[in-house]
């Protein structure tokens, strides 16, 4: 199960450096930090992903605490709409729910916790793809 939970979850994490456009079609932000952010936001959910494997709740704990104040960088908000906060706001509750379930030892919790954050992450990325925000140099749509 966590082999094909990843193998879903990692192709949503990737994105080189970014020149973003709002979905209305400007082109207001250019966030030079949108790759190392989501380097960084892909390493914290493979270590939750290890944690849950491994049944190491402090790792899965703090990890996700981690992902959770990366989301409240400015470098996270690419885009300023309300579907966007809305998906971050989702993204914050299930990095929540992760680490109160790693706090309680309860792995199953956990693990559907995780999951809830992948489908986040997956709909996110698509949201950012249907109104076409444009990543300079890669194709979301191949991805």
């Amino acid at each position: 199960m966590f082999a094909l939970i990843a193998a879903v979850a990692m192709p949503s994490f990737h994105c080189p450096t970014a020149v973003a456009q709002d979905p209305a079609g400007g082109d207001r932000l250019a966030p030079d930090n949108v790759a190392p952010l989501m380097r960084r936001k892909l390493d914290r959910a493979k270590n939750i992903l290890e944690g849950l494997t491994l049944e190491q709740f402090d790792k899965i704990a703090s990890n996700a605490r981690s992902l959770r104040l990366l989301s409240m960088e400015a470098g996270w908000n690419v885009v300023q709409t309300e579907e966007y906060r809305k998906q971050s706001d989702d993204f914050r509750r299930a990095c929540t729910a992760i680490e109160k379930a790693a706090d309680a030892k309860d792995i199953h919790r956990a693990a559907l916790a995780y999951v809830s954050l992948t489908v986040r992450c997956v709909d996110c990325h698509s949201y950012m793809r249907e109104n076409k925000i444009k990543l300079a140099g890669f194709d979301l749509r191949n991805h």
